[in-house]
């Protein structure tokens, strides 16, 4: 069996759907979408594990996805090691076991022939030739992590492709995060571009402007409250749709980047378009630009047949669908919201008109002066540049996707959450040959430059005090 399952996977709900069955549904088919197969191999099968695999009395997943909304079937770790380990901690609140916690099955064999487990070629395309378990469970990690938490990024203004919002290493300041871009000083009007990621429907989406925002109305470290954002900022005329898909729904981004006015596709995500009036813009004049987003709404439903007859009890789900769900454990606070904004970005106006100058025999207008990496920079306006900073560089999303495959790639074999008696493909090393080709052999290391890497092993230190050995019990009958 090739599966991926979700709740439930316990007797006790044999025949019923869990309260969060609808968006479960659809992240493990986008999962699966983006997986893929090939030749001997086909996309994943989809569905819960009481259907698909088989149920089990102390299930893993169905602990961690309803340990704290069903705590009558959990029963507390007793330990005897570690001095032993304090009982009162292995009991849960109400807000820590609400994870969509899914069963992969990676494969009908337990180590799967070299061939079957793909290459580094495209690994981020579900469409490569070079397909296989190691490559497509790359892939299915990276949707997983994507889809956390959704996010607004502003990636465009009239033909300029922006630099990435994200600045490693660094507090997320609107000083260094939000990107400045100047215009000449004849401009009448902009267009600006922006995607929407981590979501898989875009209900609404729309773009915000006003001038001479004062410091602190938007916290590039948080995310603004809608009522702020109505009380200052007014909307642009939104060009085509305000709805859509995202890049890991079936339907694939809509609208598609390809419409972009840049010089790239900036974004692999769907792209949105907006006309913004900047002919009162004037001297030192600011104007600030957000987008904001509406995603996954139809995920608060509750499902037919559903066990316990609960509404959506995950994070995932109320975080973004529901404005009242306010958790808070070990420091953290979870507090659900509707609206999602992007970090803004800051329109100056130029002492020069048309063009600054070109590039590569391209006229260079709208030019990008942000100092990223902090120190000094012309980030007001009136002025002329010293010279056209154009983003030049790779799109932002190939940045963030290649610093995640390195991470996934190092760490994980094949993704698989392993259920106590099932038959699950490991292969024994992450390793890919000098074609890249995933491998199972055992390498010995050597100092020589061979892109050959050894992966060790991690045991936890016996004194770690955190850790508790014996699995609580789901008291399922």
């Amino acid at each position: 069996t090739e599966v991926i399952g979700y709740e439930w996977g316990a007797p006790t709900y044999l025949h019923k759907n869990s309260p969060d069955d609808i968006a479960q549904s659809e992240i493990a088919n986008a999962y699966s979408n983006y997986g893929a197969g090939w030749k001997t191999s086909h996309a994943y099968d989809v569905g819960d594990m009481n259907d698909k695999v088989y149920y089990v009395r102390g299930g893993m997943e169905d602990w961690a996805y309803a340990g704290s909304f069903d705590p009558e079937r959990v029963i507390p770790c007793k330990p005897t090691t570690y001095d032993p380990y304090p009982e009162e901690k292995t009991i849960y609140n109400e807000s820590t076991l609400r994870a969509f916690n899914m069963l992969v099955e990676t494969s009908h064999h337990k180590t799967p022939p070299t061939s079957a487990l793909g290459t580094s070629q495209d690994v981020l395309s579900k469409d490569t030739k070079g397909n296989g378990h190691v490559s497509r469970n790359i892939r299915l990690s990276l949707a997983a992590i994507d889809l956390v938490e959704p996010y607004v990024s502003i990636v465009g203004v009239n033909d300029l492709s922006m630099s990435d919002d994200i600045v490693p290493l660094r507090k997320r300041e609107c000083e260094t995060a939000a990107s400045k871009i100047m215009i000449p000083k004849n401009t009448q009007e902009i267009t600006v571009e922006w995607s929407v990621g981590g979501a898989l429907d875009i209900d609404e989406t729309t773009l915000w402007f006003a001038k001479n925002v004062e410091d602190g109305v938007v916290d590039c470290e948080g995310q603004p409250s809608k009522d702020d954002i109505e009380k200052i900022f007014e909307q642009a005329t939104v060009i085509g749709s305000t709805s859509g898909t995202g890049f890991l729904s079936s339907a694939g981004s809509n609208p598609h980047p390809s419409i972009t006015n840049t010089d790239v596709e900036p974004t692999l995500g769907p792209l949105f378009m907006a006309k913004v009036d900047v002919s009162k813009l004037k001297g030192k004049d600011r104007m600030v630009i957000i987008a904001s987003a509406k995603v996954d709404n139809a995920w608060k439903k509750k499902p037919s047949n559903a066990g316990p007859d609960l509404p959506p009890q995950s994070h995932v789900v109320n975080a973004r669908t529901n404005p009242s769900w306010h958790h808070e454990s070990a420091g953290k606070i979870i507090q659900g919201r509707l609206d999602w904004f992007s970090i803004p970005i800051v329109i100056v106006v130029g002492d020069y008109e048309g063009s600054f100058g070109n590039e590569e025999g391209k006229e260079l207008s709208t030019i990008e002066i942000s100092n990223r990496f902090g120190g000094t920079g012309t980030f007001k306006g009136g002025v002329s540049p010293s010279r056209a900073v154009r983003s030049d560089k790779r799109p932002s999303w190939q940045y963030a996707v290649a610093i995640l495959v390195g991470m996934v790639a190092c760490a994980v074999v094949v993704t698989a959450l392993v259920r106590s008696g099932r038959d699950t493909a490991v292969p024994t090393t992450d390793l890919y040959d000098e074609d890249g080709v995933f491998s199972t052999r055992q390498k010995v290391y050597s100092d020589e430059p061979d892109n050959e890497i050894e992966l060790k092993g991690y045991s936890s230190d016996d004194d770690d005090e955190n850790v508790c050995i014996e699995e609580p019990t789901w008291k399922y009958m």
